[in-house]
């Protein structure tokens, strides 16, 4: 059997992560746990990775990356529903037993979710910026819009999501 490289080697790496958060939570997965799943060995991981906790907020990071959209499609509402439909894709298609692993071993593992905060959301806190400041030079996002606060939060269910779910009444 030839040895695997570069990004061949990588992606057995990240599947057995993934795979491995799904089976075990993110508690399971070890340097070693890895190594075997993912068919090298441990002196491989440990060049890339310095510990297993790096590894996965890693894979974390590139998993959401490569799923989420985040170029730029010339409009702010073409930007919005890239990455809503990247969430979407994220959440429902095949990678979904996986983040649901995760976001349910996040309840018990704290290093978890504070990777998961710092470098997923951190990053998609980075890029929803970006976005907006686009939107904002293309004059298609007000400048001084309104700020992420709880009367935002009550505005998008009450005049966004409410409406989208109420049952319709039909009829005299």
């Amino acid at each position: 059997m030839q040895r695997r490289r570069g990004a061949e080697l990588e992606h057995a790496i990240r599947t057995a992560v993934l795979d491995l958060i799904a089976q075990r939570g993110a508690a399971g997965v070890t340097m070693e746990a890895v190594a075997t799943a993912a068919g090298t060995s441990k002196p491989v991981l440990y060049r890339r990775w310095p510990d297993s906790q790096t590894l996965v907020r890693d894979t974390l990071l590139q998993l959401a990356t490569a799923s989420i959209p985040h170029t730029d499609t010339g409009s702010y509402r073409g930007d919005m529903l890239a990455m809503l439909r990247g969430w979407v894709t994220l959440f429902t298609g095949p990678t979904a037993p996986i983040l649901r692993a995760v976001i349910g071993a996040m309840s018990h593992d704290e290093v978890l979710m504070q990777a998961f905060r710092a470098d997923v959301i951190g990053w998609r806190k980075e890029q929803m910026g970006q976005k907006l400041a686009r939107g904002i030079d293309r004059g298609e996002v007000r400048a001084d819009g309104d700020p992420i606060d709880d009367e935002l939060a009550v505005r998008l269910v009450d005049d966004v999501l409410v409406p989208l779910v109420t049952p319709t009444t039909t009829g005299s």
